[in-house]
């Protein structure tokens, strides 16, 4: 394979509704992936046919289809499901999509043309659009607060994400072997924030570039990971999880993080009070049940 040889992986759980979508977007690259690696989480639903067609459709075609899945079937989450990919794919470059998300046409093209302008950059990140369209919404698109066409040293965008989590990017294009290196995912983290823990790792570590291009799209809907914890009154609790391990890594870095502590603390404070909104929540959805007849 050449330098330019991109790998997708997909991990998915019961992703039926949305995952021909997903797959869709890699099949329609206009810098064909050279690989789809499918990850499957446990499903339980029509996943697994879902995932045979796609394989049978690409036979032959420029863009082959693999699955994946944990020991017996099991359910691991997704920072397991997302290493067990990167333990596996073949091109030097890969990026990672969610099965409800998709990508642009032109997504690995820019994306590895900037890798090509920034051979320093372990990573290449853009904005997203938070998808609505798709169901009659109204989409908009994320600033992420750097120039376009630059390569940030560490922390990269990691003070722009860590007070405002709508500010993280999604979907970067990585070096393979490098970010193998540097440890891959979090495993501690099986759902919200997986994906932040994973960026902050890196990009203490190591520089990313950034592209000014919307070639992501984040769907919205009422059953993603985010909305589900937000519903059970976890998202506080998840945040200051994250928060605090996070803490652990500016303890150890070998960059200056005094401002990153300092901001750190502050985002602390504002999670203190993850019992009352559990607590909120779950008196909310107790009421909202229906009566027993």
């Amino acid at each position: 394979m050449n330098g330019s040889a991109v790998s997708v992986v997909i991990i998915v759980k019961d992703g039926e509704l949305f995952l021909r979508d997903a797959i869709d977007s890699v099949f329609a690259q206009t810098h064909p992936a050279c690989e789809l690696v499918i990850v499957d989480d446990g499903s339980t639903d029509a996943t697994p046919a879902i995932i045979d067609r796609a394989i049978a459709e690409s036979t032959g075609g420029p863009t082959p289809v693999r699955v994946l899945g944990h020991p017996g079937g099991r359910n691991r989450g997704m920072s397991r499901s997302r290493n067990l990919g990167l333990a596996n794919v073949r091109g030097e470059l890969m990026t990672f999509l969610d099965h409800d998300d998709a990508m642009l046409p032109d997504k690995l093209a820019v994306l590895t043309a900037a890798m090509r302008r920034h051979p320093d950059a372990v990573a290449v990140v853009g904005p997203n659009r938070r998808w609505r369209s798709w169901s009659g919404g109204t989409d908009d698109d994320q600033c992420l607060g750097a120039a376009a066409d630059t390569l940030l040293p560490p922390p990269g965008l990691l003070p722009a994400f860590l007070p405002d989590s709508r500010a993280v990017p999604l979907g970067p294009l990585l070096r393979t072997t490098a970010v193998r290196r540097l440890g891959g995912y979090v495993e501690d983290f099986v759902g919200m924030h997986e994906d932040q823990a994973f960026l902050a790792r890196l990009m203490l570590q190591a520089p990313v570039a950034v592209v000014d291009d919307v070639l992501h799209l984040y769907r919205q809907h009422d059953a993603s990971c985010v909305a589900r914890t937000h519903r059970a009154g976890r998202d506080l609790l998840a945040r200051r999880n994250f928060l605090r391990w996070i803490d652990r890594r500016l303890a150890a870095a070998t960059i200056d993080t005094t401002e990153l502590c300092a901001l750190v603390r502050d985002e602390l404070d504002r999670t203190r009070g993850w019992r009352r909104r559990r607590m909120r929540r779950r008196l909310i959805n107790l009421r909202g049940r229906p009566k027993p007849g």
